[in-house]
């Protein structure tokens, strides 16, 4: 089976070795097409949780009764309903995002810092969205 020691060591090795990996995959140049990866991706998929929980607190309390009290927020509401809403928050969450892969480019500091802020302020309406539906909840019926 085994010529010698060595030709055993040989075969040893040669079960017990990871298999050649690929090269790495090449970036597409398919023009425009082509992009570098994301700068922030994890305060990216905070700043989306958090402005999609927005979007679902503020439709939940205004079937419930109750107002938006961001003054452009609320005439988009009036004029396209929760189509509209999704469409101003996502669009905004858009030039949020495209604003800080531009400035990362040039200032990586100023850009993180600029997106956790977007994390920390879109977290705070549903804070208050959601002590709002807790109130809301825990408080005895008036009649």
């Amino acid at each position: 089976m085994f010529r010698d020691w060595a030709d055993c060591q040989l075969q040893f090795a040669a079960m017990t070795s990871s298999p050649p990996q690929p090269p790495p995959a090449k970036e597409s140049s398919i023009g425009w097409l082509s992009l570098p990866p994301m700068r922030y991706p994890t305060e990216y998929v905070w700043f989306l949780l958090f402005s999609s929980m927005d979007v679902m607190l503020t439709w939940a309390i205004l079937t419930m009764g109750g107002t938006e009290v961001n003054p452009l927020a609320a005439l988009v509401i009036d004029h396209w309903g929760l189509p509209g809403a999704i469409a101003f928050k996502f669009s905004l969450m858009l030039a949020v995002v495209l604003a800080c892969e531009t400035i990362g480019r040039k200032v990586d500091r100023v850009a993180r810092n600029l997106a956790q802020a977007a994390v920390v302020i879109s977290a705070m309406p549903v804070l208050f969205s959601l002590a709002l539906l807790l109130l809301h909840a825990w408080r005895p019926a008036r009649g």
